[in-house]
């Protein structure tokens, strides 16, 4: 699992080299990313070690780089995975906000049948 900054980089990337094989990437285009500039060659390295990337050369802030496919399956299972995410809080709210609905009106017939009782 990669952090927050690790995935925005890796987005980058996989945005930034559209074609397939290695393609020249500067560092302020990562940057762009949101990533701070002295953590954008760690975060490259980590992500080459990760086999999600991978890095021809990395001089003078700029990079030879190109994803690779684990890389891009990554972020396309994460996507996958947000969605499903998402979905089950949709699913979990209208339980309870049903649930809540249900309770409040078996609630206030329970107290109106009461209350007929006790005043007849």
């Amino acid at each position: 699992m990669l952090d927050e900054g690790a995935r925005a980089l890796l987005a980058a990337v996989c945005g930034l080299c559209k074609q397939e094989g290695f393609q020249i990437v500067e560092e302020g285009d990562l940057q762009r990313s949101g990533i701070a500039a002295e953590a954008v060659r760690p975060t490259m390295a980590l992500l080459e070690e990760k086999k999600l990337i991978e890095l021809r050369y990395a001089e003078g802030g700029i990079y030879c780089v190109r994803p690779l496919p684990a890389g891009k399956g990554y972020l396309a299972r994460e996507a996958c995975e947000r969605k499903e995410r998402e979905k089950l809080k949709r699913g979990v709210f209208l339980f309870a906000a049903l649930g809540a609905l249900a309770g409040g009106i078996g609630a206030s017939l329970f107290a109106f049948v009461l209350f007929l009782l006790l005043h007849v």
